[in-house]
């Protein structure tokens, strides 16, 4: 079994080689016309991480009209929530490119497609764009129940890094499983995650900010970009807490959040799980150093007024909001 160092270095050095190699610029077709002209329905586009003097940066380019595609990304303090914790918005115009970014309507969204054939990863078809299929695992480790291959997020909240862990039962070809969490899959993201240093992995439920249902997890650093040897909590992480019986709860945090010790089993955070899947019931799943965050959903405020463009996924509902609305971000 791989050490935490040499994972973490692995995907480092992985990230960047790809970067490097241009592997993080993909080109697809816009799905819609730009608010702001800068594209139109049908265009070529290409969108990514790219080198930028002495750090990444993203970077897209409409091809169609032969233009540079401008946008922002901007982060600051949300201020009122609670006094002397560190709730923060990022606004990332650049990921309303993606495929599927769109902004969407208040409340509860479509159904999305379990079909294979429908699958937004492409795991069956290697010539859609941005199929997984197209896109060499950036990492690979098997564990007790599945492989896990690491994939560059097309679209990612932190051009450091960003990663899509996709579990498959075959080394050699990917297997087509919804978004829903089995104790299997639950078992092997936690022995995952014990190979990770530095990070934050997540899972996001139908219906709370998973886009694709094809089973998948997220990794992103936990580190700050200030002091890369310093652990950055997720403001969640940093409510005092009221004990219940295998967890605890914030108390005073704007939602329902069920903060598990972070060496709790999996067998136990799956006794809570089980229930909101078996009742459709949504729900975000993060993994830090600190704690097993479970956070239920409601449904019918998937989108919700606060965040119209693209709602709260496991990031969000801990405190760090990432958004496509400009006018959501300057609210």
């Amino acid at each position: 079994m791989e050490s935490q160092q040499n994972v973490s270095a692995y995907l480092k050095l992985a990230w960047q080689r790809a970067v490097v190699g241009g592997e993080l610029i993909n080109e697809f077709q816009a799905d819609r016309d730009d608010e702001n002209n800068q594209w139109a329905k049908g265009d070529r586009i290409t969108f990514g991480i790219q080198q930028q003097n002495n750090h990444y940066g993203y970077t897209a380019h409409n091809l169609t009209q032969n233009c540079k595609i401008e946008s922002a990304v901007e982060e600051r303090a949300i201020a009122g929530l609670s006094p002397g914790v560190d709730f923060t918005c990022l606004y990332n115009g650049y990921r309303a490119l993606r495929p599927g970014g769109t902004r969407k309507a208040l409340g509860r969204q479509p159904a999305i497609s379990p079909v294979p054939q429908d699958c937004r990863f492409a795991c069956q078809d290697s010539t859609r764009p941005l199929s997984l299929l197209a896109r060499t695992p950036l990492f690979q480790q098997s564990f007790e129940h599945f492989t896990w291959n690491a994939y560059y997020n097309v679209s990612p909240v932190e051009p450091n890094g960003h990663f899509l862990w996709v579990p498959t039962r075959s080394k050699h070809q990917l297997t087509h499983l919804p978004q829903v969490l089995s104790l299997p899959l639950l078992e092997d993201a936690f022995a995952l995650f014990r190979q990770l240093s530095q990070s934050f992995l997540f899972f996001n439920a139908l219906h709370s900010g998973a886009s694709v249902n094809h089973i998948h997890f997220q990794s992103i650093e936990s580190v700050g970009k200030a002091n890369p040897a310093e652990y950055r909590p997720l403001p969640a992480e940093t409510f005092p807490l009221t004990q219940m019986a295998d967890y605890a709860v914030p108390k005073d945090y704007p939602a329902y959040l069920m903060m598990f010790d972070p060496e709790s089993s999996a067998k136990t955070v799956f006794k809570y799980i089980n229930p909101l899947q078996t009742q459709g019931i949504p729900f975000n799943l993060m993994i830090t150093p600190r704690f097993i965050i479970l956070a239920p959903r409601n449904i019918d405020f998937e989108i919700v007024s606060e965040f119209p463009g693209n709602g709260l996924a496991a990031l969000g509902i801990c405190g760090r909001i990432v958004t496509i609305d400009r006018a959501a971000y300057l609210s």
